[in-house]
């Protein structure tokens, strides 16, 4: 009789492990660090951040994009990097000015058009977007 619970309970929870396996399976929300013996890939977004108007170049804009931030060098351009699956291609990428005299601008890079770049077994490479950016200065009320 103790065998028979037994032999049922680790069935029981058996079954319970492989529900949560699979459960945990999901590819649609990953958004976290690629683990050694994944396949990764960098995503690379580079560009210049300027005024719309007088066509100055921007420095000290924040770029944040995958969980990473850089912020805009001197001349306005910035390079941010993220690694993560290949299976991820879409990126929100937001453009901020903690100084607030621009306001924030978001949007989404889709990297599937682009090719892999130097990939080899486990390392699929690196696909590059080039996003230059207009900010428009906010308005305030006289």
């Amino acid at each position: 009789m103790k065998k028979l619970i037994l032999t049922t309970a680790n069935k029981a929870i058996l079954l319970l492990l492989i529900f949560l396996g699979f459960a945990c399976d999901s590819d649609d929300d990953f958004n976290g660090n690629v683990e050694y013996g994944s396949f990764s890939a960098d995503f690379k977004a580079t560009g210049t951040i300027v005024d719309k108007s007088t066509l100055n170049r921007l420095s000290g804009i924040q770029v944040a994009m995958g969980g990473d931030t850089v912020y805009s060098g001197q001349n306005g351009e910035y390079v941010i990097t993220v690694r993560n699956s290949p299976n991820i291609q879409k990126y929100d990428i937001s453009f901020v000015d903690t100084n607030m005299i621009y306001p924030p601008k978001d949007t989404v890079l889709d990297f599937s058009d682009e090719m892999f770049e130097n990939g080899d077994e486990w390392y699929k490479g690196i696909k590059t977007m080039q996003v230059d950016i207009k900010l428009e200065p906010n308005e305030f009320p006289n």
